[in-house]
Parts: C-alpha cells; structure tokens; sequence
C-alpha cells in the first residue's frame, strides 16, 4: 500500500473513516421518526394530540384512565370513520364521571372495555399509533388536565417500545373481555 502523499489525503482517509462510523450508527441506532415532549396545561399541545391522532392510518389502541376531552374524543371517532382500527380501554368507575367519552366512542361503533375492579384503577395513559409511534405520560385526557393541570407527554416511536406497549394493550384487552361496553343502537334493540 502507497504511503498517502499530502495532508488532502489524510483528510480524505479520516473523512472517510467518519462517514463509516456515522453509516454503522446509523444502521444499528436509526434516527428516531416520532420524538416529542410535551406540556400541559396548554390549550394548543391538546391540539397538538389531535394532531397525533390523526396521523393514524391503521390503528390506535388508546388505554386510558379519564377520558373527558370532545376534541380528543372526536379525533378518535374520525379515525375509527376513516377506517382505523380503533379500540379503547378505560376505568370502569372513571367513565361514569361527568362528561366521559368512552360511552361516546363505544356508541360510535369503537369496541371499548373496561376493568371490572371498582375498588382499583385501570390508570394506565397511553396510546399506540399504528404499532409505529407511542404515546404516554401523566396526561389524563381530560378538558381539566389540558387547560389546568400540570402534566406531560412523551411520543417515541422504536420496535421495543411499541412492541412492549402493544403486548400490555393485548394483556389488558383480553383480561377485560367479560366488560365490553354496549353500543347505543344495541342496548336500543334489546330494549325494544
């Protein structure tokens, strides 16, 4: 092998040497495509979780502890209208609260569940987009934790997070089975 001849060639070999490392992390480490943090109270990051919600093209598995905010809600809805598989869990004892949507997106054709322990808490906040891009925090998604509370999300995305989150969603969904909630136009027809 030549000995290299000038000092352009010296830079041209540790160029070369730093283009390969940054190709090998790269490779091993991918960029990150959802990576946000953000906090409440905060009128525009509740539209900024809209916008989250919308990015939805297959799926969104949301499980959550309270569930009072219409825009969220509504988000929700016109994921499921556009065909997403949607499905929810919430608190049995939280969705019985003043202005809970969980009954809205259950009349809306959305399967949701419930646990069945009214003395314990299904707390969990998070929910999973497209089995791509998580996202958790302490925010309940409420009108008061938008507007007044002090909380915060996290959106990641990377296959060990959404991997872990879809397995507890599925843990959580088939523990629930027994405690699907009733469509409006079903308890209609039973009545009737």
């Amino acid at each position: 092998m030549e000995k290299m001849e000038t000092d352009g060639d010296k830079e041209t070999l540790k160029g070369l040497r730093q283009m390969v490392q940054e190709l090998e992390h790269d490779l091993f480490r991918p960029k990150a495509k959802y990576q946000d943090a953000f906090f409440f109270p905060s009128k525009p990051n509740v539209a900024r979780l809209c916008k989250y919600i919308g990015m939805a093209k297959k799926s969104i598995d949301l499980c959550i502890f309270s569930f009072t905010n219409d825009d969220l809600a509504g988000e929700i809805i016109k994921a499921h209208q556009r065909g997403c598989k949607v499905r929810i869990i919430t608190d049995d004892e939280s969705m019985k609260g003043k202005g809970a949507d969980a009954q809205r997106c259950s009349d809306a054709g959305i399967p949701t569940r419930t646990d069945d322990a009214p003395d314990y808490h299904m707390h969990n906040k998070f929910m999973v987009v497209d089995s791509t891009f998580l996202v958790t925090g302490s925010f309940n998604w409420t009108f008061q934790a938008g507007s007044h509370n002090q909380e915060n999300i996290v959106v990641v995305d990377g296959e060990f997070y959404c991997s872990k989150y879809n397995a507890e969603f599925n843990n959580l969904w088939a523990q629930f089975s027994k405690n699907e909630l009733e469509h409006a136009e079903n308890k209609a027809a039973s009545l009737i």
